[in-house]
């Protein structure tokens, strides 16, 4: 089991903490760490998803954490 772990790459698995997502009227929603409250998404795998591009976009330093641009799409709904 040991060897298995070191032999895990970071970048391919992403434990999402359960808590960073809500959904409401049926569409899901993601809290970012920045403070944010990203989606309409239908699927929760949607919603992972487009998490684990924030997570890689907001990692490398291209953005500034409290910049006001968003990577997600607007539902003007």
């Amino acid at each position: 089991m040991s060897n298995a772990r070191r032999r895990d790459d970071a970048t391919v698995y992403t434990k999402f903490r359960s808590e960073r997502f809500t959904q409401q009227h049926g569409k899901w929603y993601f809290f970012t760490r920045e403070g944010t409250v990203e989606g309409p998404f239908d699927y929760r795998r949607a919603a992972e998803n487009r998490l684990e591009d924030y997570i890689k976009v907001m990692s490398s330093g291209v953005l500034e954490p409290d910049c006001a641009l968003s990577i997600l799409p607007h539902d003007p709904a």
